[in-house]
């Protein structure tokens, strides 16, 4: 399965997703795409969803938006 994070550091919704990985302990299986600092990622977060809205969990190319549906999906799929 392949996981991105789509994110900018300041915003407060990614800073609470980010946080659950790092908790969960699978940061290392997650690809993280910073939107402020890499200007094809944005294009590419627009272009999957028609906006620029972060946090975006894109699972094997499908959009997850909203951090506590990402949550939620991130708990189902990685219980300890």
């Amino acid at each position: 399965m392949k996981l991105e994070l789509y994110h900018f550091e300041s915003c407060p919704y990614c800073a609470k997703v980010r946080k659950f990985i790092d908790q969960l302990g699978v940061k290392s299986q997650i690809q993280y795409h910073d939107i402020e600092k890499d200007g094809a990622a944005e294009q590419r977060l627009v272009k999957m969803n028609d906006d620029s809205q972060v946090p975006c969990l894109v699972i094997d190319g499908k959009p997850m938006l909203e951090s506590d549906d990402i949550i939620d999906w991130l708990k189902n799929h990685f219980k300890k």
